[in-house]
């Protein structure tokens, strides 16, 4: 997979602002459904569990150690500016966990259906908003690019199941070290992890047919 090159536009500075809006509603959306959470927000809410900080400055920390990693195996200082989402995204997720939607709570079945399958939907849509604006993308989907990059396969489907599931497999340990056994790890987790990369995949060869994007090097 190709290194992208940075545009500077207002376009493209709209669609990372929104991309980083809408990946943070869908952390919380799933977050409430209580029918599991993305794979690296069940990582996120152990953390918050075991040291007692919140989700959204787990999401931050965990995010800035990928960072570090992506930045120094692209050799590259741009990925440096994943900090601003990554701060941004993280703040949000608290504003709209603590304070915007407090109060919302699903309280039937179907409901939290419905608002899981949002969620599920949103997030790796703000995600691929992210990787079309040209900027460096959300760390995951950016670490995602790298090691795709690196192992010189386009099998972005496979990649990220294996990086999906080993986030779950981290959470679950520091699960049960901080005493809440498997969290937030539930069967909307699995279901996330096995779709996420077929999500990805969608949204970017929707935003090619569009004319937004070129994905030709996917297959």
């Amino acid at each position: 997979m190709k290194k992208r090159k940075m545009v500077f536009s207002v376009k493209n500075i709209t669609i990372y602002l929104l991309g980083s809006i809408i990946i943070s509603f869908a952390v919380v959306m799933m977050l409430r459904s209580l029918i599991g959470v993305s794979s690296w927000d069940t990582l996120h809410y152990s953390l918050h569990a075991l040291t007692g900080i919140t989700v959204g400055t787990a999401t931050i920390y965990v995010a800035l150690t990928f960072t570090v990693f992506v930045t120094i195996a692209n050799k590259e200082i741009k990925y440096i500016g994943m900090v601003i989402p990554i701060v941004l995204v993280g703040v949000l997720i608290d504003i709209f966990n603590l304070y915007v939607l407090v109060n919302y709570i699903p309280e039937n079945l179907l409901l939290r259906i419905l608002t899981y399958f949002l969620g599920l939907l949103l997030l790796p849509f703000g995600g691929s908003m992210l990787i079309i604006s040209s900027f460096p993308a959300g760390v995951f989907d950016e670490f995602m690019i790298t090691m795709m990059r690196l192992f010189k396969t386009n099998k972005l489907i496979l990649v990220r199941v294996i990086m999906e599931m080993s986030a779950v497999t981290l959470a679950i340990i520091l699960g049960f070290i901080a005493g809440i056994q498997f969290g937030m790890v539930n069967i909307g987790t699995l279901i996330f992890s096995l779709s996420v990369g077929v999500f990805v995949k969608y949204y970017l060869k929707l935003f090619e047919r569009v004319g937004l994007y070129e994905v030709e090097q996917i297959n």
